[in-house]
């Protein structure tokens, strides 16, 4: 019994890890690349590239559960989950608000930024 709700615990935040390098991935591929080069955060290709490795090996780091008859994950070690993590959690919290900061900006339909 323990060994069963260990597992699924497991599995729920290798998920969460894997859904916020999705979010990363997702994001990064949505901003400008000259945002990333006038950041001077590398470029657009290289994060893209890292993110999608980190939520490939994500996929796969997540321990193999079956829900409703599917099971998802594969199992991989832990410490392959942990690092699959850090391209995305590195990208959300030190290159995305710069990339967001040097970004030109897109008028709106009246002329304004967008902004209040």
């Amino acid at each position: 019994m323990a060994f069963t709700i260990q597992t699924y615990v497991f599995a729920l935040l290798f998920l969460v890890g894997f859904l916020l390098s999705v979010w990363a991935f997702a994001d990064a591929v949505r901003r400008p690349a000259v945002g990333f080069t006038n950041a001077e955060k590398r470029t657009k290709p290289f994060w893209v590239a890292i993110i999608a490795a980190g939520v490939f090996f994500g996929y796969l780091a997540i321990p193999p559960v079956s829900i409703f008859g599917f099971v998802i994950g594969f199992g991989l070690p832990l410490l392959f989950g942990l690092i699959a993590v850090l391209p995305g959690a590195i990208y959300l919290a030190d290159v995305k608000p710069e990339v967001i900061r040097f970004s030109p900006r897109r008028p709106g339909p009246s002329g304004s930024s967008g902004r209040w």
